[in-house]
Order: structure tokens, then sequence, then C-alpha cells
């Protein structure tokens, strides 16, 4: 099997999909989309994508692409613990770095260090292990990064501050993506997107709906509809029996999709 995600390896998202899946081919993409697009054309098996971070919140960018390709299949869920390191090359100092790369998710995550040091200044990059091994090519001790021990110490950094996220538990939760729509394990969960009638009360029913049958409702995310100002796709993940998800879809909203069950 082969696996896709997003970032260079050393990446969070490498650890991930091999702590899920074991000894398994891992190839990366620089973007999310073209994980999608990689799995959607059979260049990997199945692709793993951040959806969740307990400090950051949902990464809808994760939600809108599996709306946007439906032949992909959420068949699988894993959360990973994420230990926020400040790497820098050998012999830099927190006194002598003035900028800190990093992927904007893993920047907002750190907020609180960034306050405490002013003299930092944040730079955006597409990937943590990406900014880890950039940083270590350029010898330059007035450039840090923020992407984890095992980056640091596959490419040659330094790690200067450990565990400079907002929060010491910080946890990011992970689909595993697919062509194929069986579950990899049946965890007893389905995500669906649906759009709602711009009505008094849509939400308040479809709502309803997964509390008369007893479905706990683990999340609930609402995005903006894409060439349809202010109408909005509302993405659900619920705790739901085998085979239902199909029944719940059908009556939430007047446009439904499930997104996967897992």
């Amino acid at each position: 099997m082969t696996v896709g995600y997003q970032g260079e390896p050393g990446a969070f998202s490498e650890a991930a999909a091999l702590a899920l899946l074991g000894d398994v081919e891992t190839r990366g993409f620089v973007t999310f989309d073209d994980v999608v697009d990689a799995v959607e054309s059979g260049e990997v098996d199945t692709g793993l994508l951040p959806c969740e971070n307990t400090i950051y919140g949902s990464i809808a960018r994760t939600y809108d692409l599996l709306l946007q390709h439906p032949t992909l299949h959420i068949v699988d869920e894993t959360t990973h613990r994420i230990v926020q390191c400040l790497v820098g090359v050998h012999g830099a100092t927190l006194e002598t770095i003035r900028v800190v790369a990093s992927h904007p998710v893993t920047l907002e995550q750190c907020r609180g260090f960034f306050r405490k040091n002013p003299q930092l200044r944040a730079e955006i990059v597409e990937d943590t292990a990406g900014a880890v091994r950039e940083i270590v090519g350029r010898s330059d001790p007035h450039r840090a990064a923020v992407g984890s021990a095992p980056a640091a110490q596959r490419y040659g950094g330094s790690v200067i501050a450990e565990n400079i996220a907002d929060e010491a538990e910080n946890v990011t939760r992970f689909f595993l993506v697919s062509r194929d729509s069986k579950p990899r394990q049946n965890l007893g969960r389905a995500c669906l997107a649906i759009v709602l009638p711009h009505e008094p009360g849509s939400l308040h029913r479809a709502l309803g709906e997964i509390a008369a049958r007893g479905y706990n409702l683990r999340s609930l995310i609402a995005r903006p509809r894409q060439a349809r100002p202010f109408e909005y796709v509302f993405y659900l993940e619920i705790d739901i029996g085998p085979g239902t998800a199909g029944a719940l879809a059908s009556t939430s909203g007047r446009e439904s999709r499930i997104l996967g069950n897992y």
C-alpha cells in the first residue's frame, strides 16, 4: 500500500500515517489538493489528511476537498500527538533567531510563543518538515523553523525549544481517504455534507432528525457554498449505526452526500 500525505519526509502527517498503517510506502505532496488528486488518479492507494486540531480547530480545506471529489471516501481516522519544536542550525539560540518558518496551522498553534518572543517574525511555508530541511540547508543562525524533533534529527538541525505550542496536549485528527468506500475499520461513524433551505428552522429540523434517531453529533462545520453567495454547506460527523447514514442523509437536507463511513 502507498499512502500520500501533505509535506516532506519527517512531517507529522507521515508519522501519523505510519502509526496508523504500519510498514507502508509513504509519499509526500506539496498541498492537500495534490494528495487528493494523487488518490483520485491512482498514483497512491490512500491519502491521509488532517481534519481537526485541538488548538487550531477544524481544518476546513479537507472537508471541502472531499465534497469536491465525490469519487473519494473517508474510510478510517486516527489521532496523533503533535509536539512542536523550535529547530535551528547548530549554534543558533533564541537570542540569535529573527525569522521562524512553518506551516500556517502550525504557527497558529504557537501564537503564545510568538507573543512572548516579539523579536521573532513568523514566515508561512507549505510544510513543517520542509521548513526544517530548508533552514538547516541555509546554515543561517538567524533563521529557524517550527517542526518535529524527528525532522530535526533527520535533516541535521538542533532543537532549541521543545513543546512550544499553546497547549501541551496538542493532538491532530486525520482522515484516511480512498477510492474504495469500504471502511478500513468500522468505528461506527459517518460524515455527511448537507445543504439546507434558507428558511427558519432548517438547521434545527436537521439536527432534530439526528437527535430523534438517538445519534450523537460529534461535530458541525459550516462552510460557504461555492458560487452561491451566503449559502452554506454543513458538514456533520455523527456516531451512527452501520448502514443507517444513507437514510439520515436523505432526510436531512435538500442536497446531501455521505463523505464516508468509518
